[in-house]
């Protein structure tokens, strides 16, 4: 489906959910399922929204906290109470503000295509043949047609290895701007305030979203910065960049503080340190699917320990 505004998204979703509702019900007239069968046929939204609506009811299934699938199950004895709990928090998420506690995301994040859980990674291969690795908590929607093949990330960060495509540039879209691919290997990285893309082959070029500069190039073995007004000046990339898609975090003389920001990314909670220990530095390679295992190795490494309250609450002190 081709991006529709967002606004058209959103009524969409709400129809959905009302849909949704109503074809659970343990009575479901004939002339209901007509009806909403012409509501899909009348515009490919309508379609990319009842798709997006069964996919929530999967993935509801994996919530943690009181959003779990066995709350989701006990919200009442008939189908049409469970729907309507499903019914709810889709209007929420369509009216633009998905909220509960231990849960982050937006809607957009949601209802993407491809989307990964804190800790989680995950390779796809699109239809072109391009191959797409997410990372941690990442979300992204891909949105191809006849003229360019375009992806969306909405949160987290990519590996993209492009596929050859002549007829059809292949670009990536954050919230501050866009990055083209000039048939190459690189990754992209959203934070709150800026993208960051570092290119491991070829070439990309890089355009704020509302700033009027042409086009920046960044060449392999670069990186780059931007907001969606300008960008920043080029430096070297790290050669081992996007090792954490082999399930690597690799450090050379980072902070301690530095280190345990990266390893936060990877597992629920919170990670921090005590002021005492920010500063002390280190070396190596911490395994990104085992965050306990890569704090053990930190406390081997450094005069630190390791407090745990709960898993979800973890701060590293000055040893002794």
């Amino acid at each position: 489906m081709s991006r529709q505004p967002l606004d058209q998204q959103r009524l969409a979703l709400k129809s959905a959910a009302q849909w949704y509702a109503v074809l659970g019900a343990e009575q479901v007239r004939e002339e209901d399922r007509r009806a909403w069968r012409d509501w899909q046929a009348q515009h490919p939204v309508n379609q990319w929204a009842w798709q997006r609506v069964e996919g929530l009811h999967t993935q509801l299934r994996g919530l943690p906290g009181q959003l779990a699938y066995d709350t989701f199950a006990k919200a009442g004895g008939s189908p049409l109470d469970r729907r309507s709990v499903l019914k709810g928090l889709l209007l929420v998420a369509g009216t633009g503000g998905l909220v509960y506690s231990g849960y982050p995301g937006s809607p957009a994040e949601w209802l993407a295509d491809y989307r990964t859980a804190t800790g989680e990674q995950r390779r796809i291969t699109l239809s072109d043949g391009t191959r797409l690795t997410l990372n941690t908590a990442s979300a992204v929607d891909v949105r191809f047609d006849a003229g360019q093949r375009r992806l969306e990330l909405q949160a987290g960060e990519i590996l993209v290895e492009t596929a050859k495509d002549s007829a059809r540039p292949f670009i990536v879209h954050t919230r501050h701007g866009r990055i083209r691919a000039l048939g190459t290997r690189f990754t992209v990285r959203q934070h709150a305030e800026r993208s960051e893309v570092a290119v491991l082959q070829h070439a990309v070029a890089v355009s704020p979203a509302h700033g009027a500069q042409a086009e920046t190039r960044v060449d392999a073995g670069q990186r780059l910065s931007f907001d969606a007004q300008r960008v920043a000046s080029l430096h070297s990339a790290d050669p081992l960049q996007a090792e954490w898609a082999n399930g690597r975090l690799v450090v050379n003389d980072w902070r301690l503080v530095d280190l345990l920001a990266e390893l936060d990314r990877y597992r629920p909670g919170l990670l921090g340190c005590d002021p005492k220990v920010a500063e002390l530095r280190l070396s190596g390679a911490y395994p990104l699917d085992d965050t306990d295992r890569a704090l053990a190795a930190i406390a081997r490494a450094v005069p630190v320990q390791v407090l745990s309250r709960t898993r979800y609450w973890v701060r590293v002190l000055p040893r002794g």
